[in-house]
């Protein structure tokens, strides 16, 4: 009987702990308003994301087209990268935050213009 009580122990602990660790990752499926502010000024994107377990795939679209983005997700941890055309060359501009439910917010590295502040809100969940 001991050593029932001590397997269903672990497995206890081993489900506690599966469950924390999915708790933990954040669920960042649907479409996002994604606003930068620059050193030029305050840009304005929709970010459209799917999560499938830890793979997540994206893109943006503004007003200059669609764009696909690189997405690494750990826990609440995201970074979210893309090229675009800045004064006639590519930059890399690079996210790189915490989501908490329906928002993120961290700070944008755009290349060699500068750095910003960013904020996305969650408008709808696919």
């Amino acid at each position: 009987m001991t050593r029932l009580k001590l397997v269903a122990g672990a497995l206890g602990i081993a489900m506690a702990t599966m469950a924390a660790a999915v708790a933990a990752q954040a669920t960042v499926t649907g479409e996002w308003a994604l606003e930068i502010t620059t050193p030029n000024g305050h840009v304005e994107y929709v970010l459209y994301l799917n999560q499938e377990g830890p793979r997540v795939t994206g893109h943006l679209t503004s007003e200059y087209g669609e764009t696909p983005v690189r997405v690494t997700l750990k826990d609440a941890a995201i970074t979210l990268t893309w090229s675009q055309a800045e004064g006639g060359k590519q930059i890399e501009i690079q996210l790189t935050g915490t989501v908490k439910g329906d928002s993120m917010t961290g700070m944008a590295k755009l290349g060699t213009v500068g750095e910003g502040p960013f904020q996305a809100d969650r408008t709808s969940s696919r």
